[in-house]
């Protein structure tokens, strides 16, 4: 295979990376997915010309640029062809690409319980048979934050910055530890209850730029932190196109 490049498009962020000859990942760079406009996608694909590029997008009118950019570009979706991944879900299509490449990255783990932990936190779950089975979806903390303060009329916007306390001494204060200890308790309450539902030996695997609030949490004293998750699943996708069409 030519020189890959694995393309990770978030609400939040666009992330991207390289994969050495030996299959080494290394992050190159990361903008808001907010400043990804046309000028910047075809700036992108002069820069790596005649290179394959597999992608994972959950942002529609950032897939569109990247496809007429980069006219080559495999972007990852339910109904691809090839994929190394088969599903016990209505509707492949509705799962974010996110999810998907993430759910391949995890596959040697099966059965597992796989977090996304961004603008929203994404449960997958994949059943004994590495199926990828369903899960749930909830606010991610930076969401709940901006909607508390775009929702209410006196309620400012905190950040996550400091690692707070249950009694805040201030607004901010209070609100980040409501956010933070409520988000925390959601998530550790929805992995009790879809190990109970699927088998107690899932394994629990977490991921994103929110995943690092997890560490120590309740309920999660197992969890395995994998930040490049989802782009070790774009990897094994473009290997298995690779193998695919040779």
């Amino acid at each position: 295979m030519n020189a890959l490049i694995l393309i990770d498009v978030g609400n939040t962020r666009l992330k991207w990376a390289t994969v050495t000859p030996r299959g080494v990942i290394k992050v190159q760079g990361a903008v808001p997915t907010a400043r990804v406009t046309p000028r910047w996608a075809a700036s992108f694909a002069k820069q790596h010309a005649g290179v394959c590029v597999v992608a994972a997008s959950v942002v529609p009118a950032v897939s569109t640029l990247l496809r007429c950019a980069l006219p080559a570009i495999t972007l990852v979706g339910g109904t691809l062809r090839g994929l190394p991944l088969t599903f016990a879900y209505l509707n492949p299509a509705e799962i974010g690409a996110d999810r998907i490449a993430a759910a391949i990255g995890a596959g040697s783990s099966a059965p597992a319980i796989i977090l996304n932990c961004g603008t929203a936190t994404a449960f997958g779950v994949l059943d004994r048979r590495g199926r990828f089975a369903g899960g749930a979806i909830m606010p991610g903390m930076d969401t709940q934050l901006r909607a508390l303060a775009s929702r209410t009329a006196q309620l400012p916007l905190a950040n996550l910055a400091a690692t707070p306390r249950a009694l805040g001494k201030s607004t901010s204060a209070a609100i980040r530890a409501g956010v933070v200890f409520g988000w925390q308790g959601g998530v550790a309450e929805i992995v009790a209850r879809l190990r109970r539902e699927m088998g107690r030996s899932a394994r629990v695997i977490v991921t994103g730029g929110e995943a690092q609030h997890l560490r120590g949490a309740r309920g999660l004293a197992n969890a395995e932190f994998r930040p490049l998750l989802v782009f070790e699943g774009l990897r094994i996708i473009a290997n298995a196109l690779h193998e695919r069409a040779s």
